[in-house]
Parts: C-alpha cells; sequence; structure tokens
C-alpha cells in the first residue's frame, strides 16, 4: 500500500500504564500486520469490542476501522510493549478499486 497515503509501516512502542481509548483508522481498505516482537504480560487489543491477542513472533491480522483500544497494564520492569506494523490490501478490495485509491490518495509529493 506504500502508493498511498494509507499505507505505512513502522514499530509501535507503547509504555506501562498507557492507554490507547476508542480510535478508528481512516479506511477499511487495509488491515493492519501487527508482528508481535515484545509482549509483556497485561497488555491488550479490543477491536470492535472483541479482545484479540499478540504473541511475540506471530503475526495478528487488524481491521483498525472498527473502534479499538489499546492498554499496556504491565509494570514498569516489565519494559515496553513493541509490535511492528505493516499495512496491507484489504483482500476485499479489488485491483481496479486500489487503483483508483492509489490515484486520489496520492501521498504529497
Amino acid at each position: 500500500m506504500s502508493a498511498n497515503t494509507f499505507g505505512n509501516a513502522g514499530f509501535s512502542v507503547l509504555l506501562p500504564g498507557a492507554r490507547l481509548e476508542g480510535c478508528c483508522g481512516p479506511t477499511n481498505a487495509r488491515v493492519r500486520c501487527h508482528l508481535g516482537l515484545k509482549i509483556p504480560p497485561g497488555c491488550e487489543l479490543v477491536v470492535g469490542g472483541e479482545p484479540q491477542c499478540w504473541a511475540e513472533g506471530h503475526c495478528l491480522l487488524v481491521d483498525d476501522s472498527f473502534l479499538h483500544t489499546v492498554a499496556h497494564n504491565g509494570s514498569p520492569e516489565d519494559g515496553p510493549r513493541v509490535v511492528f506494523i505493516v499495512d496491507l490490501w484489504h483482500p476485499n478490495v479489488a485491483g481496479a478499486e486500489r487503483q483508483a485509491l492509489d490515484f486520489v490518495f496520492a501521498p504529497d509529493p
């Protein structure tokens, strides 16, 4: 998805005690792949009211267009929660739709 503004990749670091309340992604044309790198106890992700589980070394696909919350309820000794996130096309978005979205939402030069 690198040809439009909805495609991103990067690290997400959440410190103990941090909480991200109720947010929604900008589009349902993508799914986010979360690769768990460091997942201490007490970390939670709830998407559309359904609890999800990160696991170190495993990918979790998330449709972030649904309301979601993230929390790290662990102690300071646990250290941060770290995941690598990559945006992928939603499998229901056809090739012609992908091309149109890339054209309409091309990043600024």
